[in-house]
């Protein structure tokens, strides 16, 4: 049975995965090492594509969801303004949400 994580954990409601500061702007690498595509949700806050598997994307791309292909990487800037506080970031298929792929983002 496949495990669902981020960085080799699962969900843990009690825990606070990732920490940034509100007004910053941070370049996030999101890497697949599964055999299956993770479209990733980060809440709040749009993604902007700016590599993917290595390669420089041209022109603006912003999303709200980033699929990241099996085996594979996406890299993303994010401007964490307008909102403090925890939210969250998952895989957008349900089933691997449920089975563990979510992480809590504190803005402070």
């Amino acid at each position: 049975m496949m495990s669902f994580t981020i960085d080799g954990k699962e969900f843990d409601p009690a825990r606070i995965d990732t920490i940034v500061h509100a007004g910053s702007v941070e370049e996030w690498t999101l890497s697949n090492t599964s055999p299956m595509d993770h479209p990733v949700h980060l809440h709040v806050w749009p993604m902007q594509i700016v590599e993917r598997a290595g390669a420089a994307v041209n022109g603006v791309l912003w999303q709200d969801v980033v699929n990241v292909p099996a085996m594979s990487s996406i890299r993303v800037r994010i401007p964490f303004d307008d909102f403090t506080g925890k939210t969250v970031y998952h895989c957008h298929i349900l089933d691997h949400e449920d089975g563990g792929m979510m992480g809590i983002v504190n803005a402070a």
